[in-house]
């Protein structure tokens, strides 16, 4: 009960961090809902599923085992990219449009949120979404919640990675390929995760290409214990530059 309260007090904290730290960028009004349930779900009209997966009070019961389901093959696929499990996170879940928009709503089927947690939309109940969360959240915690804020890493390589780790079809092709890139890892990439957000809105392509440049890195260095490597270093204070080298530039 001790271990409980004493997690708890650790992610008011953070949600507490994070909220004073977007609020100089003008968007604490569209995140603090969601920021407000992670900290008390129950308040929010949230239900208790499991640990720390909660759902809406609307949600039928062939869907709570649908998440459940979709919960445990999330958490093994990031497990076996990452070998442990460190982050335990909050799951919020919603199975109607009317708690989605209560959160603060958007385009897409999961949002995560440092490595605090993460809420779901009705049709974001899935591995793959749920596996894609979790990267991020799983990265984040080994980043350190200071270097996540300030940007240690960018971006496109913390999306193109949970791309990878969820085995994300709409972006990648099946393991069995030589070369598994939809399309071409050319062109720029947003650093910072609002840019993203937006290029993702009219670039359709934009997961894919980053998940082909993150992959092809990962190939030339050494697959998933590179990747583990970077974070680690990351995590310590080495820049990211000095760790990333594109593979396509050393060879022009």
């Amino acid at each position: 009960m001790k271990r409980e309260r004493v997690k708890r007090w650790h992610r008011f904290a953070a949600v507490g961090l994070i909220g004073f730290l977007i609020a100089g960028a003008g968007i604490v009004f569209s995140v603090q809902p969601t920021l407000a349930a992670l900290v008390c779900p129950r308040c929010f009209g949230f239900e208790q599923l499991s640990g720390g997966v909660f759902v809406d009070a609307a949600m039928p019961g062939p869907l709570r085992a649908q998440l459940a389901s979709a919960m445990r093959e999330g958490e093994t696929k990031v497990a076996d990219f990452y070998g442990e499990l460190r982050a335990t996170p909050e799951v919020l879940a919603c199975a109607t449009d009317s708690c989605w928009r209560g959160l603060g709503g958007s385009g897409a089927q999961g949002i995560s949120y440092a490595s605090v947690g993460f809420r779901l939309a009705p049709l974001g109940i899935n591995p793959v979404i749920v596996a894609h969360e979790l990267s991020h959240i799983e990265l984040h915690e080994r980043l350190g919640l200071v270097k996540f804020m300030v940007g240690a890493i960018p971006a496109w390589f913390d999306e193109g990675l949970a791309v990878i780790v969820s085995e994300d079809p709409r972006y990648l092709l099946a393991s069995t390929e030589s070369d598994r890139c939809r399309v071409d890892a050319t062109g720029s990439f947003p650093i910072a995760p609002m840019a993203w957000t937006r290029a993702a809105g009219t670039d359709h392509n934009l997961y894919a290409r980053a998940a082909c440049r993150v992959l092809r890195w990962m190939r030339a260095n050494g697959g998933n214990a590179a990747v583990l490597a970077l974070v680690k270093k990351v995590a310590e204070g080495v820049p990211f530059s000095e760790i990333y080298h594109d593979p396509d530039e050393r060879k022009s």
